[in-house]
Protein backbone atom coordinates (compact mmCIF):
# COMPACT_ATOMS: atom_id res chain seq x y z
CA UNK A 1 0.00 0.00 0.00
CA UNK A 2 1.61 3.20 -1.22
CA UNK A 3 0.70 6.81 -0.43
CA UNK A 4 -0.80 8.73 -3.33
CA UNK A 5 1.34 11.80 -3.89
CA UNK A 6 0.42 14.93 -5.83
CA UNK A 7 2.19 13.68 -8.97
CA UNK A 8 -0.05 10.63 -9.17
CA UNK A 9 -3.06 12.83 -8.33
CA UNK A 10 -2.20 14.92 -11.40
CA UNK A 11 -1.81 11.74 -13.47
CA UNK A 12 -5.27 10.52 -12.41
CA UNK A 13 -6.81 13.93 -13.17
CA UNK A 14 -5.20 13.89 -16.63
CA UNK A 15 -5.98 10.27 -17.53
CA UNK A 16 -9.39 9.54 -15.97
CA UNK A 17 -10.60 12.89 -14.59
CA UNK A 18 -10.45 11.68 -10.99
CA UNK A 19 -9.57 14.43 -8.54
CA UNK A 20 -7.73 13.53 -5.33
CA UNK A 21 -5.71 15.54 -2.85
CA UNK A 22 -2.30 14.54 -1.53
CA UNK A 23 -2.13 13.60 2.11
CA UNK A 24 -5.11 11.23 2.50
CA UNK A 25 -5.20 8.38 -0.02
CA UNK A 26 -3.39 5.10 -0.61
CA UNK A 27 -2.93 2.88 -3.66
CA UNK A 28 -3.05 -0.89 -3.18
CA UNK A 29 -2.98 -3.15 -6.30
CA UNK A 30 -4.97 -0.70 -8.45
CA UNK A 31 -7.46 -0.01 -5.63
CA UNK A 32 -7.56 3.47 -4.10
CA UNK A 33 -8.16 3.30 -0.36
CA UNK A 34 -8.45 5.56 2.66
CA UNK A 35 -8.46 5.12 6.42
CA UNK A 36 -11.13 6.60 8.62
CA UNK A 37 -10.24 8.17 11.96
CA UNK A 38 -11.07 4.93 13.76
CA UNK A 39 -8.40 3.11 11.80
CA UNK A 40 -10.77 1.24 9.49
CA UNK A 41 -9.74 1.02 5.86
CA UNK A 42 -12.17 1.71 3.01
CA UNK A 43 -12.03 0.87 -0.68
CA UNK A 44 -13.00 3.88 -2.77
CA UNK A 45 -12.13 3.39 -6.44
CA UNK A 46 -10.72 0.69 -8.73
CA UNK A 47 -8.34 1.61 -11.55
CA UNK A 48 -9.16 -0.48 -14.64
CA UNK A 49 -6.72 -1.09 -17.51
CA UNK A 50 -8.03 -2.03 -20.97
CA UNK A 51 -5.93 -4.96 -22.22
CA UNK A 52 -6.30 -4.09 -25.89
CA UNK A 53 -4.85 -0.60 -25.89
CA UNK A 54 -3.78 0.01 -22.25
CA UNK A 55 -6.33 2.80 -21.91
CA UNK A 56 -7.40 3.54 -18.34
CA UNK A 57 -10.66 4.19 -16.50
CA UNK A 58 -11.84 4.05 -12.90
CA UNK A 59 -14.89 2.44 -11.36
CA UNK A 60 -16.80 2.69 -8.09
CA UNK A 61 -18.12 -0.85 -7.42
CA UNK A 62 -21.31 -1.14 -5.38
CA UNK A 63 -19.49 -2.71 -2.42
CA UNK A 64 -17.07 0.24 -2.13
CA UNK A 65 -17.40 3.09 0.35
CA UNK A 66 -18.58 6.53 -0.69
CA UNK A 67 -15.99 9.20 0.06
CA UNK A 68 -18.57 11.62 1.45
CA UNK A 69 -19.62 9.05 4.07
CA UNK A 70 -16.13 8.66 5.54
CA UNK A 71 -14.38 10.79 8.12
CA UNK A 72 -11.10 10.38 6.22
CA UNK A 73 -7.90 10.18 8.21
CA UNK A 74 -4.89 12.14 7.00
CA UNK A 75 -1.46 10.55 6.70
CA UNK A 76 -0.56 12.26 9.97
CA UNK A 77 -3.61 10.64 11.59
CA UNK A 78 -2.55 7.21 10.28
CA UNK A 79 0.99 7.76 11.56
CA UNK A 80 -0.33 8.60 15.02
CA UNK A 81 -2.60 5.53 15.07
CA UNK A 82 0.27 3.21 14.11
CA UNK A 83 3.18 4.95 15.82
CA UNK A 84 3.67 2.44 18.64
CA UNK A 85 3.57 -0.54 16.29
CA UNK A 86 6.11 1.04 13.92
CA UNK A 87 8.36 2.01 16.84
CA UNK A 88 8.29 -1.62 18.01
CA UNK A 89 9.31 -2.73 14.52
CA UNK A 90 12.14 -0.21 14.58
CA UNK A 91 13.31 -1.38 18.03
CA UNK A 92 13.45 -5.05 16.98
CA UNK A 93 15.27 -4.19 13.74
CA UNK A 94 17.88 -2.10 15.55
CA UNK A 95 18.42 -4.90 18.09
CA UNK A 96 18.92 -7.38 15.26
CA UNK A 97 21.39 -5.10 13.49
CA UNK A 98 23.37 -4.54 16.69
CA UNK A 99 23.49 -8.27 17.42
CA UNK A 100 24.54 -9.24 13.91
CA UNK A 101 27.21 -6.53 13.68
CA UNK A 102 28.67 -7.86 16.93
CA UNK A 103 28.46 -11.50 15.82
CA UNK A 104 30.09 -10.71 12.48
CA UNK A 105 32.52 -8.08 13.74
CA UNK A 106 35.30 -9.51 11.59
CA UNK A 107 33.19 -8.91 8.47
CA UNK A 108 32.99 -5.73 6.45
CA UNK A 109 29.41 -4.38 6.73
CA UNK A 110 27.79 -3.28 3.49
CA UNK A 111 24.31 -2.05 2.61
CA UNK A 112 22.98 -3.28 -0.73
CA UNK A 113 20.67 -0.62 -2.11
CA UNK A 114 18.44 -0.76 -5.17
CA UNK A 115 17.35 2.84 -4.84
CA UNK A 116 13.96 1.65 -3.61
CA UNK A 117 11.99 2.51 -0.45
CA UNK A 118 12.86 -0.72 1.38
CA UNK A 119 16.57 -0.20 0.77
CA UNK A 120 16.24 3.37 2.03
CA UNK A 121 14.63 2.22 5.30
CA UNK A 122 17.16 -0.60 5.80
CA UNK A 123 20.01 1.86 5.22
CA UNK A 124 18.51 4.37 7.66
CA UNK A 125 18.28 1.69 10.36
CA UNK A 126 21.77 0.30 9.82
CA UNK A 127 23.29 3.76 9.90
CA UNK A 128 21.47 4.51 13.13
CA UNK A 129 23.47 1.71 14.71
CA UNK A 130 26.75 2.29 12.88
CA UNK A 131 27.18 5.64 11.24
CA UNK A 132 27.67 5.87 7.47
CA UNK A 133 28.13 2.16 6.72
CA UNK A 134 29.32 1.72 3.13
CA UNK A 135 26.59 1.13 0.54
CA UNK A 136 26.65 -0.66 -2.82
CA UNK A 137 24.35 0.08 -5.77
CA UNK A 138 24.32 -2.51 -8.55
CA UNK A 139 23.65 -0.52 -11.69
CA UNK A 140 21.40 -2.73 -13.81
CA UNK A 141 21.63 -0.19 -16.69
CA UNK A 142 17.82 -0.40 -16.68
CA UNK A 143 16.88 2.09 -14.01
CA UNK A 144 15.18 5.39 -14.76
CA UNK A 145 16.62 8.85 -14.21
CA UNK A 146 14.75 9.20 -10.89
CA UNK A 147 16.63 6.23 -9.44
CA UNK A 148 20.05 7.37 -10.64
CA UNK A 149 19.46 10.89 -9.31
CA UNK A 150 18.34 9.49 -5.96
CA UNK A 151 21.50 7.40 -5.64
CA UNK A 152 23.81 10.22 -6.67
CA UNK A 153 22.17 13.02 -4.68
CA UNK A 154 20.68 11.33 -1.62
CA UNK A 155 22.88 8.34 -0.77
CA UNK A 156 26.19 9.00 0.96
CA UNK A 157 29.23 6.75 0.90
CA UNK A 158 27.95 4.59 -1.95
CA UNK A 159 29.84 2.52 -4.52
CA UNK A 160 28.17 2.19 -7.91
CA UNK A 161 29.01 -1.11 -9.62
CA UNK A 162 28.45 -1.03 -13.38
CA UNK A 163 28.01 -4.10 -15.59
CA UNK A 164 30.60 -4.91 -18.25
CA UNK A 165 27.84 -4.76 -20.83
CA UNK A 166 24.58 -2.81 -20.61
CA UNK A 167 21.22 -4.58 -20.82
CA UNK A 168 20.32 -3.30 -24.27
CA UNK A 169 23.71 -4.26 -25.70
CA UNK A 170 23.39 -7.69 -24.10
CA UNK A 171 19.85 -8.11 -25.49
CA UNK A 172 20.94 -7.06 -28.97
CA UNK A 173 23.89 -9.43 -28.96
CA UNK A 174 21.77 -12.41 -27.89
CA UNK A 175 18.58 -11.32 -29.69
CA UNK A 176 16.81 -12.08 -26.45
CA UNK A 177 13.62 -10.70 -24.90
CA UNK A 178 13.09 -11.73 -21.25
CA UNK A 179 9.73 -13.23 -20.27
CA UNK A 180 8.31 -14.64 -17.05
CA UNK A 181 9.38 -18.08 -18.21
CA UNK A 182 12.79 -17.24 -19.65
CA UNK A 183 14.99 -14.58 -18.10
CA UNK A 184 18.53 -14.00 -16.99
CA UNK A 185 18.52 -10.27 -16.37
CA UNK A 186 18.52 -10.42 -12.55
CA UNK A 187 21.32 -12.98 -12.46
CA UNK A 188 23.52 -10.91 -14.77
CA UNK A 189 22.67 -7.32 -13.95
CA UNK A 190 21.65 -7.41 -10.28
CA UNK A 191 23.95 -10.10 -8.94
CA UNK A 192 26.60 -10.81 -11.51
CA UNK A 193 28.42 -7.46 -11.61
CA UNK A 194 28.86 -7.30 -7.83
CA UNK A 195 30.12 -10.87 -7.68
CA UNK A 196 32.64 -10.09 -10.43
CA UNK A 197 33.90 -6.86 -8.86
CA UNK A 198 34.12 -7.55 -5.12
CA UNK A 199 37.14 -9.55 -3.89
CA UNK A 200 36.12 -13.12 -3.18
CA UNK A 201 38.51 -13.54 -0.25
CA UNK A 202 36.96 -10.62 1.66
CA UNK A 203 34.41 -11.30 4.41
CA UNK A 204 31.27 -9.25 3.76
CA UNK A 205 28.15 -8.76 5.83
CA UNK A 206 25.41 -7.46 3.53
CA UNK A 207 22.28 -5.73 4.83
CA UNK A 208 19.33 -5.95 2.42
CA UNK A 209 15.84 -4.45 2.37
CA UNK A 210 13.95 -7.64 1.48
CA UNK A 211 10.63 -8.33 3.21
CA UNK A 212 8.66 -11.53 3.81
CA UNK A 213 5.39 -10.20 2.40
CA UNK A 214 6.92 -9.29 -0.98
CA UNK A 215 6.52 -12.77 -2.48
CA UNK A 216 5.86 -16.41 -1.69
CA UNK A 217 9.56 -17.13 -2.20
CA UNK A 218 10.63 -14.51 0.34
CA UNK A 219 7.92 -15.41 2.86
CA UNK A 220 10.14 -18.10 4.39
CA UNK A 221 13.31 -16.02 4.68
CA UNK A 222 14.75 -15.65 8.18
CA UNK A 223 16.85 -12.87 9.68
CA UNK A 224 19.98 -14.24 8.03
CA UNK A 225 19.97 -15.05 4.32
CA UNK A 226 22.49 -15.90 1.63
CA UNK A 227 22.32 -15.72 -2.13
CA UNK A 228 23.46 -19.13 -3.37
CA UNK A 229 25.71 -17.40 -5.91
CA UNK A 230 27.67 -15.52 -3.24
CA UNK A 231 31.09 -16.55 -2.05
CA UNK A 232 31.14 -18.81 1.02
CA UNK A 233 32.43 -16.00 3.28
CA UNK A 234 29.64 -13.56 2.35
CA UNK A 235 26.61 -13.32 4.63
CA UNK A 236 23.34 -11.40 4.41
CA UNK A 237 21.01 -9.92 7.01
CA UNK A 238 17.37 -8.84 6.50
CA UNK A 239 16.59 -6.27 9.21
CA UNK A 240 13.11 -5.30 7.91
CA UNK A 241 11.86 -8.69 6.73
CA UNK A 242 8.80 -8.59 9.05
CA UNK A 243 7.77 -5.06 8.07
CA UNK A 244 4.69 -4.45 5.95
CA UNK A 245 4.59 -1.99 3.09
CA UNK A 246 2.46 0.32 5.23
CA UNK A 247 5.06 0.11 8.02
CA UNK A 248 7.73 1.17 5.53
CA UNK A 249 5.86 4.24 4.34
CA UNK A 250 4.79 5.34 7.81
CA UNK A 251 8.38 5.05 9.01
CA UNK A 252 9.64 7.04 6.02
CA UNK A 253 7.20 9.80 6.94
CA UNK A 254 7.95 9.62 10.66
CA UNK A 255 11.71 9.76 10.16
CA UNK A 256 11.64 12.08 7.14
CA UNK A 257 13.72 9.61 5.11
CA UNK A 258 14.52 10.68 1.57
CA UNK A 259 13.08 8.31 -1.03
CA UNK A 260 13.10 7.77 -4.79
CA UNK A 261 10.80 10.28 -6.51
CA UNK A 262 9.60 7.51 -8.82
CA UNK A 263 7.15 6.51 -6.07
CA UNK A 264 5.53 9.92 -6.28
CA UNK A 265 4.44 9.06 -9.83
CA UNK A 266 2.30 6.09 -8.76
CA UNK A 267 4.84 3.26 -8.92
CA UNK A 268 4.83 0.61 -6.19
CA UNK A 269 8.45 -0.37 -6.86
CA UNK A 270 11.51 1.42 -8.17
CA UNK A 271 13.37 -1.48 -9.81
CA UNK A 272 14.22 -2.08 -13.46
CA UNK A 273 12.28 0.33 -15.65
CA UNK A 274 10.15 -0.56 -18.68
CA UNK A 275 11.16 -4.12 -19.51
CA UNK A 276 10.67 -6.20 -16.35
CA UNK A 277 8.47 -9.16 -17.35
CA UNK A 278 6.89 -9.21 -13.89
CA UNK A 279 5.54 -5.66 -14.11
CA UNK A 280 1.77 -5.27 -14.05
CA UNK A 281 -0.07 -3.57 -16.91
CA UNK A 282 -0.75 -0.63 -14.59
CA UNK A 283 3.03 -0.13 -14.60
CA UNK A 284 3.09 -0.20 -18.42
CA UNK A 285 0.52 2.62 -18.40
CA UNK A 286 2.68 4.66 -16.04
CA UNK A 287 5.73 3.96 -18.21
CA UNK A 288 3.98 5.30 -21.31
CA UNK A 289 3.03 8.45 -19.40
CA UNK A 290 6.16 9.24 -17.38
CA UNK A 291 8.95 7.70 -19.47
CA UNK A 292 7.68 7.77 -23.08
CA UNK A 293 11.15 7.70 -24.68
CA UNK A 294 12.17 4.58 -22.76
CA UNK A 295 8.80 2.95 -23.39
CA UNK A 296 8.94 3.69 -27.14
CA UNK A 297 12.43 2.21 -27.31
CA UNK A 298 11.19 -0.99 -25.68
CA UNK A 299 8.10 -1.20 -27.90
CA UNK A 300 10.31 -0.90 -30.99
CA UNK A 301 12.45 -3.78 -29.67
CA UNK A 302 9.31 -5.87 -29.09
CA UNK A 303 8.04 -5.06 -32.58
CA UNK A 304 11.31 -6.07 -34.23
CA UNK A 305 11.47 -9.24 -32.12
CA UNK A 306 7.90 -10.20 -32.98
CA UNK A 307 8.27 -9.67 -36.72
CA UNK A 308 11.77 -11.11 -37.17
CA UNK A 309 10.86 -14.27 -35.22
CA UNK A 310 7.36 -14.58 -36.76
CA UNK A 311 5.80 -14.79 -33.31
CA UNK A 312 2.34 -14.86 -34.84
CA UNK A 313 3.05 -18.59 -35.23
CA UNK A 314 4.27 -19.12 -31.67
CA UNK A 315 1.77 -17.05 -29.68
CA UNK A 316 -1.29 -16.89 -32.00
CA UNK A 317 -1.64 -13.16 -31.45
CA UNK A 318 -1.35 -9.89 -33.39
CA UNK A 319 1.54 -7.46 -33.07
CA UNK A 320 -0.53 -5.05 -30.95
CA UNK A 321 -1.66 -7.89 -28.70
CA UNK A 322 1.97 -8.89 -28.24
CA UNK A 323 3.09 -5.39 -27.26
CA UNK A 324 0.13 -4.54 -25.01
CA UNK A 325 -0.69 -7.93 -23.50
CA UNK A 326 1.46 -10.92 -24.34
CA UNK A 327 5.18 -10.14 -24.61
CA UNK A 328 5.98 -11.15 -21.04
CA UNK A 329 3.94 -14.37 -21.01
CA UNK A 330 3.33 -17.55 -22.97
CA UNK A 331 0.91 -18.58 -25.71
CA UNK A 332 -1.75 -15.90 -26.06
CA UNK A 333 -4.51 -18.13 -27.48
CA UNK A 334 -4.66 -21.78 -28.54
CA UNK A 335 -5.94 -21.09 -32.06
CA UNK A 336 -5.16 -18.01 -34.20
CA UNK A 337 -7.97 -15.56 -34.86
CA UNK A 338 -8.76 -14.48 -38.40
CA UNK A 339 -7.16 -11.12 -37.56
CA UNK A 340 -3.90 -12.88 -36.62
CA UNK A 341 -3.84 -14.86 -39.86
CA UNK A 342 -4.65 -11.78 -41.95
CA UNK A 343 -1.91 -9.71 -40.28
CA UNK A 344 0.64 -12.49 -40.71
CA UNK A 345 -0.30 -12.78 -44.39
CA UNK A 346 0.17 -9.03 -44.88
CA UNK A 347 3.57 -8.90 -43.17
CA UNK A 348 4.78 -12.04 -44.96
CA UNK A 349 3.32 -11.08 -48.36
CA UNK A 350 1.41 -14.36 -48.52
CA UNK A 351 -2.03 -15.32 -49.72
CA UNK A 352 -4.27 -15.76 -46.66
CA UNK A 353 -4.91 -19.44 -47.46
CA UNK A 354 -1.17 -20.07 -47.64
CA UNK A 355 -0.58 -18.05 -44.45
CA UNK A 356 -3.15 -20.22 -42.66
CA UNK A 357 -0.91 -23.24 -43.29
CA UNK A 358 1.75 -21.88 -40.91
CA UNK A 359 -0.40 -22.07 -37.77
CA UNK A 360 -0.76 -24.92 -35.27
CA UNK A 361 0.96 -27.64 -37.29
CA UNK A 362 2.20 -30.83 -35.68
CA UNK A 363 4.57 -33.50 -36.94
CA UNK A 364 2.79 -36.22 -38.90
CA UNK A 365 5.05 -38.79 -37.20
CA UNK A 366 3.50 -37.91 -33.83
CA UNK A 367 6.80 -36.62 -32.44
CA UNK A 368 6.73 -35.49 -28.79
CA UNK A 369 8.41 -32.77 -26.79
CA UNK A 370 10.53 -33.65 -23.75
CA UNK A 371 7.42 -33.17 -21.61
CA UNK A 372 5.52 -35.71 -23.72
CA UNK A 373 3.27 -33.21 -25.54
CA UNK A 374 2.74 -33.34 -29.33
CA UNK A 375 5.58 -31.48 -31.04
CA UNK A 376 4.30 -28.24 -32.54
CA UNK A 377 6.11 -26.90 -35.60
CA UNK A 378 6.73 -23.27 -34.64
CA UNK A 379 9.33 -21.99 -37.08
CA UNK A 380 8.54 -20.38 -40.39
CA UNK A 381 11.46 -21.99 -42.23
CA UNK A 382 10.32 -25.50 -41.26
CA UNK A 383 6.75 -24.89 -42.45
CA UNK A 384 8.17 -23.23 -45.56
CA UNK A 385 10.38 -26.22 -46.35
CA UNK A 386 7.41 -28.58 -45.99
CA UNK A 387 5.37 -26.57 -48.52
CA UNK A 388 8.33 -25.96 -50.84
CA UNK A 389 9.06 -29.69 -51.06
CA UNK A 390 5.50 -31.06 -50.95
CA UNK A 391 3.25 -28.27 -52.27
CA UNK A 392 1.36 -25.38 -50.73
CA UNK A 393 -1.89 -27.27 -50.25
CA UNK A 394 -0.46 -30.12 -48.18
CA UNK A 395 -2.21 -31.30 -45.00
CA UNK A 396 0.65 -33.33 -43.54
CA UNK A 397 3.72 -31.66 -42.06
CA UNK A 398 7.02 -32.93 -40.70
CA UNK A 399 9.11 -31.45 -37.90
CA UNK A 400 12.60 -30.36 -38.88
CA UNK A 401 14.24 -33.54 -37.61
CA UNK A 402 11.86 -35.80 -39.54
CA UNK A 403 12.02 -33.72 -42.72
CA UNK A 404 15.83 -33.77 -42.64
CA UNK A 405 15.76 -37.55 -42.21
CA UNK A 406 13.28 -37.94 -45.08
CA UNK A 407 15.56 -36.03 -47.47
CA UNK A 408 18.85 -37.22 -46.01
CA UNK A 409 19.93 -33.71 -44.93
CA UNK A 410 22.37 -32.63 -42.25
CA UNK A 411 22.26 -29.16 -40.69
CA UNK A 412 24.70 -27.76 -43.23
CA UNK A 413 22.59 -29.05 -46.15
CA UNK A 414 19.38 -27.81 -44.51
CA UNK A 415 20.75 -24.28 -43.98
CA UNK A 416 22.11 -24.24 -47.52
CA UNK A 417 18.74 -25.20 -49.02
CA UNK A 418 16.81 -22.67 -46.91
CA UNK A 419 19.22 -19.91 -47.92
CA UNK A 420 19.01 -20.96 -51.60
CA UNK A 421 15.23 -20.71 -51.60
CA UNK A 422 15.38 -17.34 -49.86
CA UNK A 423 17.85 -16.06 -52.46
CA UNK A 424 15.45 -17.19 -55.17
CA UNK A 425 12.87 -14.88 -53.60
CA UNK A 426 10.50 -17.64 -52.43
CA UNK A 427 7.82 -16.02 -50.28
CA UNK A 428 7.44 -19.14 -48.10
CA UNK A 429 10.57 -18.23 -46.09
Amino acid sequence: MNPIFKEYCEFLKDKVNLELEEGYYWLDNSIIKAFDKEGNIHKLYRIVINDEDLSMTYKVPKSYSKVENIDIASWDDVIEMNKENVKQKEKKSLELIERVLDEYKNYSPQILTSGGKDSSVAMHLVRKVQNNVHAIFNNTSLDCADTYLHIKREVDNVQIINPKEGFYQWRERLQFVPTRFSRACCTIFKEGAMIDVLPHDEKYLFFLGMRNEESSTRSDYGDMWRNNKWCDNWQGCLPIRKWTELDIWLYIMMENISFNTKYRKGYSRAGCAICCPFSAKSTWVLDKYWYPTMRNRWENILKDDFISNSKWLVLNCTLDEYINQAWNGGVFREEPSEEVIKEYAEYSHLDENVARQYFNKYCVNDCKTQSGKPKKIKYKDVIGMNMKLHGRNINKFYCKKCLMKLYDMDNEKWNSEVERFKQQGCDLF
